[in-house]
């Protein structure tokens, strides 16, 4: 568990599966998790956490960021958007998700999402089962370093699961 986190934590002593816990707003470890300057996230809940069920993180993203088409290999996903609208490609379906929409996405299927024309849209993200937070954390350091290596950045995707396949035009 990092620093962050652990400042955050309601109780103390190692994390066991019978744990529960209460993470206060703005806890967790952030990250650098799209190449855009201000795309920081969260990491809320860790694997290590949640006995390797799931990771959840949470963050904006402003307006005109995206991540762009890619699906993943081993986590299943479930966008929970909290304020704002995002744009959501699923399967080549387009549709717009408003605050208080959640979306599940099974691994394998292809997907993207898109702030277009909102202020900036808060979401969390649940990946299951854990283990998102490995790549979360690597990519971090090449968006951290400018200017991005998107092929750096591609290959460690592709190393954790994660196939990048390019844009979606706007609807």
């Amino acid at each position: 568990m990092t620093p962050a986190s652990r400042a955050c934590r309601v109780g103390s002593g190692p994390i066991t599966q019978s744990d529960f816990i209460i993470n206060q707003p703005g806890c967790g470890q952030k990250l650098h998790v799209l190449p855009y300057p201000n795309a920081y996230h969260r990491i809320v809940l860790r694997g290590n956490q949640t006995n390797n069920q799931f990771t959840i993180i949470e963050g904006l993203i402003y307006i005109n960021e995206e991540a762009r088409l890619h699906y993943h290999m081993n986590e299943d996903e479930m966008f929970f958007v909290i304020n704002g609208t995002l744009q959501f490609a699923v399967d080549g379906k387009q549709f717009c998700a408003r605050a208080g929409i959640s979306v599940y996405i099974s691994r394998s299927v292809t997907q993207f999402v898109r702030n277009i024309n909102s202020k900036p849209a808060f979401f969390q993200i649940l990946f299951a089962p854990s283990g998102r937070e490995k790549f979360l954390e690597t990519v971090s350091i090449i968006n951290d370093n400018s200017p991005i290596n998107s092929t750096q950045a591609n290959l460690l995707a592709l190393n954790h699961g994660q196939v990048n396949l390019g844009e979606v035009s706007k609807c």
